[in-house]
């Protein structure tokens, strides 16, 4: 019998009114349910910002689009601001061929989204 250990770790932290939610590991088709409860518990704390950290990603596949697509639109529909923090260049070249990159605002550190992205209170 063999254990399957997580491909994917995350970690949320928060920051004033924002939410840092970073991965560590690989966006994959096994790792969809990790990245969903983490997200999805981000979003249940309204934040009026969340920085998806994707530095540690080593591989981000179709499935890590389609959750930070899913992403997205839950952030439109309830008003909080979704930003991308320090993709590696392969996450980028994903989102570049499907023609995605425009959606997401990306930035190098944390500190750079957030001094983009004035705080404000968050919704409710």
């Amino acid at each position: 019998m063999s254990i399957v250990l997580p491909c994917l770790k995350s970690e949320t932290v928060r920051v004033g009114h924002a939410l840092v939610c970073s991965f560590t590991g690989d966006m994959i088709l096994d790792s969809e349910p990790v990245a969903a409860q983490a997200l999805g518990a981000a979003f249940d704390q309204h934040p009026a910002l969340l920085a998806v950290d994707l530095a540690g990603v080593e591989l981000f596949t179709a499935t890590g689009l389609n959750m930070l697509l899913v992403a997205r639109l839950r952030a439109m529909a309830e008003g909080v601001t979704l930003v991308l923090v320090a993709p590696s260049q392969r996450t980028l070249r994903v989102l570049e061929l499907t023609d995605t990159a425009a959606l997401f605002a990306v930035h190098a550190t944390v500190k750079d989204a957030l001094r983009h992205h004035p705080l404000r209170t968050p919704p409710v």
